[in-house]
């Protein structure tokens, strides 16, 4: 039975066309990938679903009947939830608050929060989302924000399930977790929709996968039943085969400098230990991976970093100012949506110095050029970008900088194959300029490709430090099959069992 169908679904902003003609259904019960490039028109096309936009022609059908949305409480009402790239929770609210919140449960007008609370309750512990419902958002690190949300679907009865990005916040053994979650969903007669830009992700999930380019639907097949595997679906989004070769990682032998050292340094939030006895050095030609489970102290060793937090006991040396740093959360810390996408490009440069609107014009278009971000003007909105896009707006931005150090978080968190491509060449063109790269991700394949020294932090403390040759050893030893592409190699098992604190530290 088809749980949802798109019937010449064409949705334009403007002279744009980010949909055009889209037709294609979803199976009840199935996990469905959608697939594409950025700006390939994914998220428009679940913002129709959800309710956000509305298309300009065509027809949407849920369970077979045609239906027209308003607003996000009609989807709501054909049971549709959607858990976006970026949260829709509010920060000052309990997770209790965010999860009833426009469908309080109340008896004379009165909110009944007892009932709320067992029925919330249970939920955390039927699905394993080991989540307080009294801390507030703010209180949580990114993937427990990703549970708060999934906690609204639940507590709402969805039956269709959109995720746009669903793994991008998550460590291997988080992506493990959830990957179980999803296959309750399935038992239940759920739908799950996946939006993504990991591949293998894919192979493992999705029953079915359906890849948009440029607002059309371009490709088809189910995964299993139809025999799809990860060159063909490479070639369907990209036009190439995918490739598993480390990029071309020479370091040059110069030994650099030591620009920063952290050591014996601890930090308390809340009264709570983020860092114990934390100890680092970094040096001018090297990056330096910190790899470990979300909500660590891998913020807070940024924070430190770039002075944002001084109430900490320890040894802290930076030995120069010129520090950029991409942050975790990019939506709200490193761009200013009201501003043009030049504005934005230029930031930093008009710190100490007036810039012109031409110097704007002249430094936005070299930049974009050089880092392939795709715009038709910029002097347009940031939000005329995709996310994608958007994310190369801040990396070009942190990279042309005048800098020493260069702080990475999760850099190529929802950007597509070629993007993460182009971008982990550019951090590589980086350290071989000499600057000290601080790489905080938790995508093991990046880490491995692209750490000289890679350090896995649990409970605020580097627990064991792997050096170039083991991870490139390991690494080659155990390259992705697709003959066996759940396959877990040597290296991966060592760094997970020191992430999650199985591992004698050493």
């Amino acid at each position: 039975m088809k749980a949802i169908e798109f019937n010449e679904i064409t949705k334009s902003f403007g002279d744009f066309y980010a949909n055009s003609g889209i037709t294609f259904s979803i199976n009840k019960n199935d996990v469905h990938c959608i697939l594409g490039e950025n700006g390939a028109g994914k998220t428009t096309l679940m913002n129709i679903l959800y309710g956000i936009h509305k298309p300009d022609s065509g027809k949407l059908l849920i369970n077979g009947s045609e239906v027209h949305f308003n607003s996000p409480l009609d989807a709501i009402s054909h049971k549709i939830g959607m858990v976006h790239q970026h949260f829709m929770l509010i920060e000052d609210f309990s997770v209790l608050e965010n999860v009833i919140l426009g469908n309080e449960i109340s008896e004379f007008d009165v909110i009944d929060f007892k009932k709320s609370r067992e029925i919330i309750n249970a939920l955390i512990k039927k699905y394993r989302l080991n989540l307080n419902i009294e801390c507030k958002i703010s209180d949580l690190n990114i993937s427990q924000q990703q549970k708060v949300e999934i906690l609204k679907l639940l507590y709402r009865n969805s039956d269709i399930l959109i995720f746009d990005e669903p793994t991008s916040v998550l460590s291997p053994v988080e992506i493990h977790e959830f990957f179980k979650i999803v296959d309750e969903f399935k038992s239940e007669g759920k739908t799950v929709i996946f939006i993504t830009h990991k591949l293998k992700e894919v192979m493992e999930i999705s029953d079915k996968v359906t890849v948009l380019s440029r607002g059309k639907v371009t490709f088809e097949k189910r995964t299993k039943d139809e025999g799809l595997d990860l060159s063909e679906l490479s070639r369907a989004i990209t036009g190439k085969e995918e490739t598993h070769s480390d990029p071309e990682n020479i370091k040059n032998d110069t030994e650099g400098e030591v620009v920063l050292t952290m050591k014996d340094i601890c930090l308390f939030k809340d009264k709570l230990p983020k860092l114990k006895d934390f100890e680092i050095r970094l040096s001018r030609g090297e990056i330096y991976g910190v790899c470990g489970v979300e909500g660590n102290g891998q913020n807070e060793i940024a924070d430190l970093i770039m002075g944002f937090e001084n109430n900490y006991s320890g040894e802290l040396i930076r030995l120069t100012k010129k520090v950029s740093i991409i942050p975790e959360d990019r939506n709200k810390k490193g761009m200013i949506k009201e501003y043009s996408i030049g504005e934005n490009f230029v930031l930093k440069f008009k710190r100490n110095r007036y810039v012109s609107d031409n110097q704007v014009r002249k430094i936005s278009e070299d930049v974009s050029q050089n880092f392939d971000v795709r715009l038709s003007s910029v002097d347009s909105d940031l939000d005329s970008l995709s996310g994608g896009n958007q994310q190369k707006v801040i990396f070009a931005r942190e990279l042309t900088a005048d800098n020493d150090i260069i702080i990475l978080m999760h850099p190529t968190r929802g950007v597509d194959i070629n993007a993460s491509g182009f971008i982990h060449k550019k951090i590589l063109e980086e350290r071989n300029k000499m600057k000290a790269i601080l790489l905080i991700s938790s995508d093991l394949d990046e880490l491995i490709k692209l750490s000289d020294r890679l350090g896995v932090i649990y409970n605020g403390k580097i627990v064991k430090e792997f050096d170039k040759s083991e991870l490139n050893r390991n690494y080659a030893e155990g390259q992705f099959s697709e003959k066996n592409p759940k396959n877990k190699f040597d290296i991966y098992e060592k760094i997970g069992m020191y992430m999650i604190g199985l591992a004698d530290e050493e």
